[in-house]
């Protein structure tokens, strides 16, 4: 067995949505060019990424982060996930500002601002810590726009980089509870692949649930592109419902959005105009753990059970 193998992480979930931090692994990098790293993770270590995203030792839930050195942030962070799952997360900045805090791996500043270097630019975090203990994480979007309307749904295309298509819950299913899993399962399957034959662009398909006591609160389901269903309501998912919700109603200010598993995110428009959002929730980290890569183990590139 060779341990100069050895991926160190810190196991985290937003809301549901799970992230693995990686913090000392082979995964190594020549400078702190994020371009050129993103593009090096993206283009090798298959193996290492297999083994941290798949089973035994991952899902298919399963996020992965990679953070790096920055010259121009407090630290630079780089995704990989499966193959159906978009490659930026609000959730991993916000899950890795925590972890690094929580476990000592990030310098501490008096304001608990911090910035972050990705491939699409850097975005700052802000945290309430009490103690070591990080409350909640803060974050604002970029702008979203392209909001277009079909006899199906309604396309946002959020932070002018990542389409999300929006579906009223179809009459046939009562509600969005965990009761109804089966036929939302079913009715998510057959759309995307559906949109996929018609060779329709998309992150996500979201179906929404308005509320019945207030407009404020929705439920929803958002089904990535190979018709899994995100764990979460998903921060994304929350800025297309809001952003359309705009578009309808001026007087909106703030939603909050309810997934089929009972966690729930709260978004606050920050500019209408340009459709920005403020995102404020927790992160917890899970487990802090070492995986050892094995080239002699029959399953070390791990599998997925659908």
């Amino acid at each position: 067995m060779n341990f100069e193998k050895l991926f160190s992480t810190i196991d985290t979930h937003v809301v549901g949505e799970a992230f693995r931090i990686v913090i000392q692994s082979p995964i190594t990098f020549l400078g702190s060019d994020i371009k050129s790293n993103h593009d090096k993770l993206k283009n090798n270590f298959e193996n290492e990424k297999n083994l941290l995203l798949n089973e035994p030792r991952g899902h298919r839930g399963m996020h992965g982060c990679v953070v790096t050195s920055s010259s121009v942030a407090d630290f630079g962070l780089l995704f990989f996930n499966h193959e159906a799952v978009t490659n930026f997360k609000y959730e991993g900045l916000l899950a890795t500002v925590t972890a690094l805090i929580e476990t000592g791996n990030l310098n501490r500043k008096k304001e608990e601002i911090y910035t972050v270097e990705t491939e699409n630019g850097i975005y700052t975090v802000k945290a309430n810590v009490n103690k070591q203990e990080v409350a909640s994480v803060y974050i604002e979007s970029e702008a979203s726009s392209d909001i277009n309307f079909t006899s199906d749904y309604v396309s946002i295309r959020v932070d002018n980089a990542r389409n999300y298509l929006l579906f009223t819950l179809p009459e046939s299913i009562p509600n969005i509870e965990l009761v109804h899993l089966a036929a939302l399962n079913n009715w998510g399957m057959a759309c995307v692949a559906k949109l996929a034959k018609e060779n329709v662009d998309f992150e996500g398909v979201i179906v929404v649930e308005s509320g019945q006591t207030s407009p404020n609160k929705v439920r929803s389901v958002t089904f990535e592109k190979d018709g899994y269903i995100l764990r979460s309501p998903g921060i994304d998912s929350t800025i297309a419902i809001l952003s359309s919700l705009l578009d309808r109603f001026a007087s909106f200010s703030e939603i909050e959005n309810e997934s089929i598993f009972g966690s729930s995110l709260k978004a606050k428009v920050l500019s209408a105009s340009d459709r920005r959002f403020s995102i404020e929730t927790e992160a917890f980290v899970t487990g802090l753990h070492e995986f050892i890569l094995d080239e002699d183990d029959p399953l070390r590139n791990g599998f997925l059970l659908v």
